[in-house]
């Protein structure tokens, strides 16, 4: 049995198109749980006119929580899944009709090779518009990604597994010991996590429609030269992002140091205190344990924030820091 986990927020306009895709799946024994994230359109509606339509295949977990965001709200999805293997939905794609066979073949095979290891396989996906038109044939090469990138030095500064193409076997969700408050996205922590224990595969073949639209919660960026230069030069920003991924690195050492080897203790230590040593030694650190992205341009972006002086870095961490708390307390006020 496979569980498709998927998220709503607002998606009345596709949601209908996702839905019927998976129901025209070659792969049959699957159930879809849906959970909504406080919509305000039709989207529960379309929702209910499916769960009455296609009782015990497909179910709507109603709670009481609402705006959690994408990821928070695939968090809440894992705790409700029993099945042996668990697939990510976004609700503007289209799914490839044999996504969920290729993605299981995979996997079994890997299970073969590997019995008791925890196991994520992800997949390319194809970039279209909004009318389904092809924008580019590979989401890697659109956002000049390299699925190769999967040891935990590579994975714990730039991800490059899409939740949507993600398929865990039950060893991985087992794995899950606590919902992380500052995981990035849930397929990032979910690609951690298997990177550091178990198996990170990919299918080298568009399984996905990734539908581009200006409504996407994170969306594909082309990425060029402007781009990458336009995001060096925005400081400030850049420093806050490398400091939510390290962030993300500190939690991650903390609920997983008992299980890290000691390699893998020495790479994430070395990694979560970059902004705690001195601009010479962040750099030979960087060199040493490899914590490169894929491509000359975002490296050379990387390095050059992580040469700015760290008392300028200690001040703009800091206003994100005051900023996060007043609206925390504004939102408590409210």
């Amino acid at each position: 049995m496979v569980d498709i986990l998927l998220s709503t927020y607002n998606g009345e306009k596709y949601i209908k198109e996702q839905i019927e895709s998976i129901l025209n799946q070659t792969y049959t024994n699957w159930r879809l749980l849906i959970r909504d994230d406080g919509s305000c359109d039709r989207t529960l509606d379309i929702i209910e006119e499916y769960v009455k339509k296609l009782n015990g295949k497909i179910y709507f977990i109603n709670d009481s929580d609402k705006h959690l965001g994408a990821s928070m709200s695939f968090f809440k999805l894992l705790n409700y899944s029993t099945a042996d293997y668990i697939m990510f939905c976004d609700q503007d794609d289209v799914w490839i009709p044999d996504k969920i066979e290729i993605t299981i073949g995979k996997m079994k095979d890997l299970e073969k090779l590997y019995p008791d290891k925890p196991i994520l396989v992800h997949s390319n996906l194809k970039v279209v518009d909004v009318g389904s038109k092809t924008i580019n044939e590979s989401f890697w090469k659109y956002q000049k990604l390299n699925p190769n990138l999967k040891r935990l030095n590579n994975l714990l500064i730039q991800n490059n597994v899409t939740g949507c193409t993600v398929m865990i076997n039950r060893k991985l969700k087992n794995l899950l010991k606590t919902v992380p408050s500052n995981a990035i996205m849930h397929d990032w922590w979910l690609a951690l996590i298997a990177s550091a224990f178990g198996i990170v595969e990919y299918i080298d073949e568009p399984l996905i429609l990734y539908r581009q639209h200006g409504g996407n919660d994170t969306g594909a960026k082309k990425y060029g030269i402007s781009y990458f230069i336009n995001k060096t030069l925005n400081y400030d920003e850049a420093v806050k992002t490398i400091n939510k991924i390290i962030n993300q690195g500190k939690e991650f050492y903390s609920i997983y140091e008992n299980m890290l080897a000691k390699e893998q203790k020495d790479i994430i230590y070395n990694f979560i205190t970059l902004f705690e040593v001195g601009r010479l030694k962040r750099i030979y650190r960087i060199f040493k344990y490899k914590f490169f992205k894929y491509g000359f341009l975002r490296n050379f972006g990387f390095i050059i924030v992580m040469l700015i002086p760290g008392k300028t870095k200690e001040k703009v961490i800091a206003d994100e820091s005051f900023s996060n708390n007043s609206n925390s307390k504004l939102r408590k006020d409210d």
